[in-house]
């Protein structure tokens, strides 16, 4: 009797829930800077010096709320970055590996360190965020607090000759918080919408730090009585710093700062 009680609570709470659903996609045209240092044991204390120009790279967003002010909005993002251009790196090794650097240089008209390469570098970043957002039925801007949930992870090779390559590679998930906070306009017939968002992710443990910022506009336009699609554009600051053995598998700082622009599309 109760498991049947239980059952119908259930059904009556899932049947009474109405789902909100916004998502988004575009391009970020962001360059990669920073340095990269190895912390594998043969390799410690090498870097990779990263100057790589801007190039569109993907990202998309979905976020899903519902009418049950109980339960918080969930919202997922993706971020993938490929870029190439030059590196200038400094190679340390141990003593195994002195005769191999010698090696190689030998073959080279110019020394292995501090000597400018072609490099690439594979970033992705997925975020799983639950928030709870606040004034959404008020005339001032809405407030959104939270916990992000960050995996991120690198890939990046050195050529130094053809058929050698320096490369390494990490990532981690790291907890951030999460803040939001929106103000929407739309006009008298509600035909169209324009809103302005700005959001921010924090992370700090002992000396690391990784923090997002953005801010963007969209304007979206009523499709039917439940959608309105539309743009959206702005910039993103997006800062990596990791020091020691604090986090990940690979140490440095990372900037992929950028402008972005895509598609938004709002369904109840």
């Amino acid at each position: 009797m109760i498991r049947l009680l239980f059952l119908i609570l259930l059904q009556t709470c899932l049947w009474s829930i109405e789902l909100s659903v916004d998502v988004g996609g575009g391009m970020q045209h962001s360059p990669a800077k920073g340095k990269l240092i190895y912390k594998k044991e043969f390799w410690k204390d090498s870097f990779g010096a990263i100057d790589h120009a801007a190039k569109a790279n993907f990202y998309g967003w979905i976020d899903i709320s519902s009418n049950n002010a109980y339960l918080p909005k969930m919202r997922f993002e993706i971020f993938q970055a490929q870029t190439e251009g030059k590196s200038f790196i400094h190679i340390s090794a141990n003593d195994t590996l002195n005769g191999l650097i010698e090696a190689i240089e030998s073959k080279l008209p110019v020394t292995l360190n501090d000597t400018e390469y072609l490099s690439r570098l594979q970033m992705s970043t997925y975020e799983t965020i639950l928030y709870y957002e606040y004034f959404e039925d008020t005339s001032w801007p809405t407030l959104g607090l939270g916990l992000d949930l960050k995996t991120f992870d690198f890939n990046y090779a050195v050529t130094i000759i053809d058929g050698l390559d320096f490369n390494d590679h990490g990532g981690d998930t790291v907890p951030m918080l999460f803040f939001k906070s929106s103000y929407e306009r739309s006009d008298p017939k509600k035909m169209q919408k324009l809103a302005l968002e700005a959001s921010a992710k924090i992370y700090v443990f002992g000396d690391s730090d990784i923090y997002d910022y953005s801010l963007k506009a969209e304007m979206t336009v009523r499709y039917n009585e439940n959608t309105f699609l539309g743009i959206e554009a702005g910039y993103k600051v997006s800062y990596f710093n990791i020091k020691g053995d604090d986090i990940a598998k690979v140490g440095g700082t990372m900037d992929t700062s950028g402008a972005f622009v895509g598609f938004v599309g709002h369904f109840k």
